[in-house]
Order: structure tokens, then sequence, then C-alpha cells
């Protein structure tokens, strides 16, 4: 079992990265991913934090045996535009983390401009957003055709059922991610593995 998207003290995470790593060990899980906020919140991940985070996660990895990869969350401005800090980080997500009248646009300009591995909790309702069906495909079509994989986020329960049914019949690319921010939620994925089966027979499980 993995879990790609975990937060850690790093940024608003109550928990530390060794603390996450002996809880992911407990649980049984073979991989997971830290990523930490970036630096477009006042509390995120630059270049210095991200290079002494890296450190910890040597040490846990040598200290608990499971693969533990750095990443970043980066939030998608009005614009498009992300803030990632000159780090070579082995996992990128982009997310929304606002109501946005351009939700879709700014998705794909973003996508479509940086390079990016996964788009994060699509069309949470924590964030409140418009649908749109026809933005829905196009955006679809856009993560299809790059490659980037689109986030089952049981933290917040996203992308929505109906949106999840038009995914069925696509080539996608799929992460999992529980979007922890305290120990307790770490690896809580059930809900993404259920919807996963439900609709993703023709997915491919995203990896780094």
């Amino acid at each position: 079992m993995i879990d790609y998207h975990i937060h850690s003290n790093y940024s608003d995470g109550k928990a530390s990265v060794l603390q996450i790593a002996k809880k992911a060990k407990e649980l049984g899980l073979k991989e997971i991913a830290i990523v930490d906020h970036s630096i477009e919140l006042s509390f995120g991940l630059d270049e210095k934090k991200a290079k002494r985070r890296a450190e910890e996660i040597e040490i846990a990895k040598e200290t608990y045996g499971i693969k533990i990869y750095s990443g970043i969350e980066c939030g998608i401005n009005n614009f498009g535009e992300i803030y990632l800090p000159a780090f070579d980080f082995d996992l990128v997500i982009v997310s929304v983390h606002e109501y946005a009248l351009n939700y879709f646009d700014r998705i794909i300009d973003c996508i479509e401009k940086k390079e990016v591995h996964v788009v994060g909790h699509l069309l949470s309702e924590t964030f409140g957003y418009s649908r749109d069906l026809e933005k829905e495909k196009e955006l679809l079509d856009k993560i299809e055709s790059l490659g980037v994989a689109l986030e089952l986020n049981s933290g917040h329960q996203c992308p929505p059922e109906d949106f999840l049914a038009m995914c069925s019949e696509r080539n996608l690319k799929i992460s999992i991610g529980s979007d922890a921010h305290r120990l307790e939620r770490v690896g809580k994925v059930g809900w993404c593995l259920e919807k996963a089966k439900k609709y993703f027979w023709r997915a491919k499980l995203f990896e780094i």
C-alpha cells in the first residue's frame, strides 16, 4: 500500500518526518511521499527547509526501511503559475486552494506549462468550485494526453462520484493520497482504493 500525499511539520502538518515514517512502517505501507505546501503560503517549504527535510527523510528511510519520497504541493495561482523552490523534488503535486471562477483554466494552463506529476484534490468541496461539464472534459483530455496523474484524495474524498464516472473509459494515471496533516490520518486511503476499483479498471497506478 502507498500514500503519496502526507504533510509534515515542515509546513502545516503536525508530525515530524520520523514520526510519519514510524507510523507508515507500523501500518505496513511500502512507499510514502511527504509533500509539504510550497512558498506561496507563509509556512511553506522553501529551498533551505527542503534540504533539511531531505536529510531527515534519509535518516527515516535508513531507520524504518521504507521508501520515502521528497515531494511538494504547489498551489496554482490565478495565472496558472506555481512557486517551486530550487530543489530536485521526487514528486510535484499541483492543486487549487481557493474558490476560482477560472478553476479549470488555471489547472490546464499550469499542467501545459510546467513539468508536474499529479493534479491534487480536484473538485474538492473544501475550496468551492462551479461545475462546468465541458471544461471538466477538456481538463480530462489534457491530463490524459500529457500523462499527468489524477489524484484520488481520501482526505477530501474527491474527485466527486459523477466526475469519476467520466474517467472510467480513459487511459489515465491515478495517484493515491490521504492528504494527512495529522499522524492518525497517515495511510488512510481506503476511500481511494474503493474508487480506484470501481472506476479505474483501465488506469495505471502512478509510481514515482
